[in-house]
């Protein structure tokens, strides 16, 4: 059986260390960064995305990286404007998502670990997506506070596609971008929520 991202994140912590998928997915975000600037510590999320191709076009149950200006920004307590997000839904003027961000590392992995189970296949590669639906998640906790409705027109840089071998270093790259509170805000109030 697989590790789980859980076993992973757990390891990583007790031993500093990363797996080979992990450290290879990490040195592929790190080249698009040296690319842009030459300095990981000094690229802004919004800079990967201007330099970054775009995806081809945005599918349901794959991860997307995405800079966001929310309409209602002054009614909400607070927003992440860098989302990373697997599509679940499709309107006519944007998406329903889970944003992976709302949640603190360690819940990132348990809820990953669960969702695997509704993987497209087993290979893990660039053909897997997630066969998710309201309906599939609703019910599941956790996920309630990743639950977010996404507007088209506020979406405001192209779409970076992370392929599923690449899932485990994007759900642990420190790149969320709250405004108006700060992340431990965000996820203490996200596990309140289940």
């Amino acid at each position: 059986m697989a590790e789980s991202y859980l076993d992973t994140l757990k390891k990583a912590i007790d031993t500093n260390n990363i797996s080979s998928k992990a450290r290879s997915a990490g040195n592929w975000f790190r080249s698009v960064v040296n690319r842009a600037r030459g300095k990981f510590s000094s690229e802004t999320p919004s800079g990967i995305l201007a330099k970054h191709e775009a995806a081809a076009n945005q599918v349901l149950g794959k991860m997307y990286f995405f800079t966001y200006n929310p309409k209602w920004k002054k009614e909400l307590p607070w927003y992440d404007t860098f989302p990373l997000v697997f599509p679940i839904k499709t309107y006519s003027n944007g998406f329903l998502g889970l944003n992976f961000h709302y949640l603190n590392p360690k819940e990132r992995a348990i809820l990953m670990d669960q969702l695997k189970s509704f993987a497209s296949n087993k290979r893990f590669d660039e053909s897997t997506k997630l066969l998710l639906t309201y309906q599939t998640i609703k019910s599941m906790g956790r996920a309630r506070p990743t639950i977010h409705r996404y507007l088209g027109s506020h979406v405001q840089s192209k779409f970076v596609l992370i392929n599923s071998d690449e899932w485990e270093v994007a759900l642990f790259l420190p790149v969320e971008r709250f405004k108006k509170a700060s992340k431990k805000q965000v996820w203490a109030h996200s596990g309140g929520m289940y």
